[in-house]
């Protein structure tokens, strides 16, 4: 719950800290003194939209801090623990920081958050019923949804939604496959041909390189002959000028030296190596010889496969050296395309699957709202006639869904009421007024907070144009959710702040011009001058003082 709220510099608050505590309270103040604004900070601290216009005038940020105790709340504790977040204490401490230039920063046990965690964290710490949500009410998705929460079946109804999403996903691609027969088969027998054509020319990785060496060797093969024939006769066939004949005259005028010169031994050692290079290279010279012939047959073959293969990539308007590459490309294209039929079967029998699946838990769904539904016209039709509707009754009517696989189920939820005997049940937007529709809501909100793990509720004006004695119900049944929940209720109803726990007074004040609100607890005495207020206007006589400890005494 909400044990401690501190706000600096928001609209015309300047500063203000407040304890709280368990129970109803009740929020009261005259006219324009800015009741909503506790609730508003509240919904800004837990991720709400943000203005610059919310901040103080004349202050660069404003500042709102929440501290809830989560003590009996495992599943904010099991959030907070899979956010990293958890400080293994009773408290959750939420603040949010507005800046004159519209950015905000959000913080939650101190360390930096994401508005959409910190609105995920305030889903299950605080829930508002305002006045607003009565209009929502006449909607249907917000019908179906209270049925749902009511039931505590959001998870099954989640599992319908995604099921019929991914089945709704699987019958697109269905489509699209379908859809593209046509252009499939054409596609294919256009990469049939082109793959038949390169097939034909029989392409091996690497080939066009290979043959593009093997090209030049055998188109210079005269040249290569004569130099290396020239070569070896350079090394040894002319007998007088040969390299070796050469190589080994300096040997001998190496050795000359050796009796007197000592280095001239590593001179002949450096030589030696010389000469056994010479001769293994004289050595390959004439095996290359013996290996190399002219090959004009040869020669003309490899210019014949070069000039089909060049003549193939000039028609693809690729490199040749590319041109095995485009080859796989193509028949890895021609092998998808022909498995799309296959695709399409699995996807046929997978779309088969989901719609079982979600008939399944549709029908499931469906039995748990008729129970649910059966509970709730009760609770509901019970509470309205305890608030002046004597005559009330309320029921949940269910119409066939008209999409077969709808993301809601196998039904539309339409409530229905009569608040005269005489009347038929009916939609709730054909026959019910302002006021009757503020029963409802309450008796609805009733219901469902009866059936909520959320720790903080609050009000807003529930009881707007209800006359005192239904007001003081109201405020009865707000005073007994507050044994079991933390209860806020923005009142302007002495009857219903008079059933709360505690009351806190929201006033505005004046200093030099400026314009504050503050925010307090009552004691005894403040708290019964202030529902003389509301009963009496702003002249408080001691006939209005006696009436207000009446009222208070009673509940």
């Amino acid at each position: 719950m909400l044990i401690q709220i501190h706000i600096r510099d928001l609209a015309t608050i300047e500063e203000l800290h407040l304890n709280l505590t368990s129970g109803c309270s009740m929020i009261t103040g005259e006219t324009g003194a800015g009741k909503s604004i506790f609730i508003e900070a509240i919904e800004l601290a837990l991720g709400g939209r943000a203005s610059p216009n919310l901040i103080r005038s004349g202050k660069e940020k404003a500042d709102i801090s929440l501290c809830f105790d989560v003590t009996n709340f495992p599943n904010v504790i099991d959030k907070l623990k899979s956010l990293d977040l958890y400080q293994d204490t009773p408290e959750c401490i939420i603040r949010r920081i507005l800046t004159s230039d519209g950015r905000s920063r959000c913080y939650v046990n101190g360390a930096p958050a994401t508005v959409q965690l910190v609105k995920e964290l305030g889903e299950l710490l605080f829930h508002l019923h305002g006045q607003h949500e009565q209009q929502v009410l006449l909607k249907a998705e917000t019908q179906r949804d209270m049925v749902d929460r009511y039931a505590d079946h959001l998870p099954l109804a989640h599992q319908v939604r995604d099921c019929a999403d991914e089945a709704k996903h699987i019958a697109q691609q269905i489509k699209l496959l379908q859809q593209k027969t046509a252009e499939r088969t054409q596609r294919s027998d256009y990469l049939r041909f082109q793959l038949e054509e390169l097939m034909e020319v029989g392409l091996q990785h690497g080939e066009w390189e290979t043959l593009e060496l093997e090209h030049k060797r055998l188109s210079h093969a005269e040249e290569l002959m004569h130099s290396a024939q020239h070569a070896l006769q350079q090394i040894n066939h002319d007998e007088e000028h040969n390299l070796l004949s050469l190589l080994n005259d300096l040997r001998k005028t190496l050795e000359s030296m050796q009796p007197v010169e000592t280095k001239a031994q590593n001179w002949i050692n450096a030589l030696d190596s010389t000469l056994i290079q010479v001769r293994d290279l004289e050595s390959e010279l004439q095996h290359y010889l013996t290996q190399t012939e002219l090959d004009p047959e040869k020669l003309q073959n490899i210019e014949s496969r070069v000039s089909h293969i060049f003549t193939l990539s000039r028609k693809h308007k690729i490199a040749p050296q590319d041109l095995f590459q485009f080859q796989e490309g193509i028949a890895n294209e021609l092998k998808a395309l022909d498995s799309s039929d296959e695709d399409l079967v699995k996807l046929e029998k997978q779309q088969a699957s989901l719609i079982k699946k979600y008939e399944s838990l549709a029908n499931q769904l469906t039995r748990s709202r008729e129970a649910a539904s059966i509970k709730l016209e009760k609770e509901i039709t019970t509470t309205i006639r305890s608030l002046s509707l004597p005559h009330g009754e309320f029921k949940i009517a269910f119409e066939k869904e008209n999409n077969s696989l709808s993301s809601h189920g196998n039904e539309k939820i339409i409530f229905l009421i009569k608040t005269n005997p005489d009347q038929s049940l009916q939609s709730l937007a054909k026959v019910i007024s302002g006021g009757e529709l503020s029963r409802l809501s309450l008796a609805a909100h009733l219901a469902l907070a009866n059936r909520t793990n959320i720790p903080t509720l609050v009000f807003d004006e529930v009881d707007t144009g209800l006359s005192g004695a239904t007001a003081e119900k109201i405020g009865k049944l707000l005073r007994k959710l507050g044994g079991s929940y933390q209860v806020f209720c923005v009142t302007h109803q002495p009857q219903v702040a008079a059933c709360g726990h505690q009351q806190l007074l929201v006033e505005k004040y004046f200093v030099a011009k400026t314009t504050h609100t503050r925010l307090r607890v009552l004691n005894a005495e403040e708290r019964m001058r202030e529902i003389a207020r509301m009963l009496g206007g702003e002249k408080i006589t001691e006939k209005t003082l006696a009436h207000a400890r009446e009222v208070l005494e009673t509940i």
